[in-house]
């Protein structure tokens, strides 16, 4: 099973708060509407906005507003860069949505792939970021982190740097039947003891911090574990992402 990653360097952390980041963030988008670039395109990377019918080839330069969907193909990687300061990162087969923002916020939806985010360029700022899969969400400031959705909507948030905090995505709670409390996202506990792997359904916001991950499968239920971080680095995608994060350290 392929599944979605989902991987962070943070300052702060990650969580898929969507409803709290635009609560706390009322003021509109740009006139623009302009909320990310496309930065890098390598391989082929598509894009529809929604006036579209189909994909069109993306390129850098590319404006990005609320509603636009990107596509990478086989053997293909993209950057984007959004207004708040985000950078986000696409590996191949990986599909996102611009799902909504502010002059401060923005949430991005993930289909199927894995993404690579990087908010250290946040910190301090006040600025949020938040990305959303099937069944988790993770919001953050000045962080780095991965997350990776699989086909059947299983998803990975894995930390590299800083703290994520992970909650379930409104998808999720639906199904649960969970009500969502927004008064609930500026209270995240620290890094806890977690029952046994899928034994429970994720239905509380969660801290990971680097070195760790959490897997949230179709039906809800999840596990928290460590993970080796030096032996995720031979990952092709993450080591391409870290190499590109010590340039971006470095503007």
């Amino acid at each position: 099973m392929t599944v979605q990653r989902f991987i962070a360097s943070t300052v702060a952390g990650i969580s898929l708060m969507a409803s709290s980041v635009f609560a706390q963030s009322a003021a509109p988008a740009a006139a623009s509407g302009s909320v990310a670039k496309v930065s890098v395109v390598e391989g082929v990377g598509q894009l529809m906005r929604t006036t579209d019918k189909d994909w069109k080839p993306a390129k850098p330069g590319m404006i990005l507003k609320v509603g636009d969907q990107v596509y990478t193909q086989a053997e293909s990687f993209m950057e984007i860069r959004y207004t708040t300061g985000a950078v986000l990162r696409m590996d191949e087969n990986t599909k996102i949505t611009i799902a909504s923002a502010t002059e401060t916020a923005a949430s991005t939806k993930t289909g199927v792939g894995q993404v690579w985010v990087n908010m250290k360029k946040m910190a301090g700022s006040g600025n949020q970021f938040e990305v959303v899969s099937p069944t988790a969400t993770a919001a953050i400031r000045g962080t780095v982190f991965q997350m990776s959705t699989a086909k059947d909507s299983a998803s990975d948030v894995s930390v590299f740097d800083g703290k994520v905090a992970v909650g379930p995505s409104d998808d999720l709670k639906k199904q649960l039947k969970k009500p969502v409390n927004p008064e609930q996202i500026g209270e995240v506990p620290g890094p806890e003891e977690v029952p046994g792997p899928y034994e429970v359904p994720l239905e509380t916001w969660k801290m990971i911090v680097a070195g760790q991950k959490i897997s949230v499968r179709k039906d809800g239920k999840f596990a928290q574990e460590k993970f080796d971080m030096k032996a995720a680095a031979n990952d092709a995608f993450v080591k391409r992402c870290q190499e590109l994060d010590k340039k971006l350290a470095a503007e």
